[in-house]
């Protein structure tokens, strides 16, 4: 009875030791993925919109996306199509926060995907909507914004992250940007210029960030517009080539200023008084 007892003691011990071995390598391995920043250090500021019912991680998420299916069956005009799309994408970036505290790689991955692919179809809404001869200058401007939001959100975990989920953050902003130009394009005249400045500015930002150089930074971004340019002039989307080439003048206008100050500081150096003249 003795040795009996003894067994299974030692069989417990054993077990306890592979669970919690099995645990130690299944978070040494999430941490290589996540890549030094973890979920302790990673997270997002509390968001508007809550988490759906079913989260990422949990093996029902599909009945979550097929409650947004049946709502989007519902939904009859493009604009009620957009605004599902935009409460879902708020969704789940509150989602995002969660799977960030739970250190979660896949339900990140999820989260991100939904933020970026819902955005893109609200702004394929708007372009739906725009057809059909109704203003939507209102709900452009509530998707725009509600865009900027979650950017500025991912920009700001995009600095603190690292691994996997740097590449996922940065791939979830280049969407965005994406549905923003989308969105954009139907704004009126005024805000639509004062959203492409501002694209301007978060693309000399992101330079500025990685060439280090404010010079450089405005180059690349004027490259980066006059592409956009071009690509507005083929897509047939006269507001916005017509925003951006304004845009390219304002800061072609900044970079010839940079650059005659940089001209004049190298010709006029500053002058140190002689030791005679301090002398009395």
């Amino acid at each position: 009875m003795r040795k009996f007892l003894i067994f299974l003691l030692s069989v417990s011990l054993t077990s306890v030791i592979v669970v919690l071995s099995s645990n130690s390598v299944s978070a040494n391995h999430q941490e290589d993925v996540l890549g030094v920043a973890s979920a302790e250090t990673l997270s997002i500021p509390p968001t508007a919109e809550g988490p759906g019912l079913v989260l990422p991680d949990s093996p029902l998420f599909f009945l979550d996306r097929l409650k947004q299916e049946f709502r989007l069956i519902l939904a009859f005009t493009p604009e009620q199509k957009a605004k599902i799309h935009s409460a879902v994408a708020g969704e789940r970036l509150a989602e995002l926060q969660i799977m960030l505290a739970k250190s979660n790689v896949s339900g990140i991955r999820t989260a991100l995907q939904g933020v970026s692919d819902n955005l893109k179809a609200a702004s394929g809404d708007l372009t739906n909507a725009k057809l059909t001869g109704r203003n939507i200058a209102l709900l452009a401007k509530e998707i725009n914004d509600s865009i900027k939001e979650k950017q500025k959100v991912l920009s700001e975990l995009e600095v603190k992250a690292t691994g996997e989920i740097k590449a996922q953050v940065i791939a979830a902003k280049e969407a965005l940007k994406i549905a923003k130009v989308s969105a954009e394009e139907n704004l009126p005249a005024d805000l639509l210029m004062n959203e492409t400045i501002d694209d301007l500015n978060q693309e000399i930002g992101d330079n500025v960030s990685k060439a280090k150089v404010s010079a450089t930074g405005i180059n690349r971004a004027i490259d980066v517009l006059t592409r956009l340019a071009s690509e507005a002039a083929v897509k047939n989307q006269p507001a916005r080539q017509a925003a951006l080439i304004q845009a390219i003048d304002v800061k072609n206008l900044i970079s010839e200023f940079q650059r005659a100050s940089t001209s004049l500081q190298k010709e006029v150096p500053a002058t140190t008084p002689s030791p005679k003249a301090v002398k009395k």
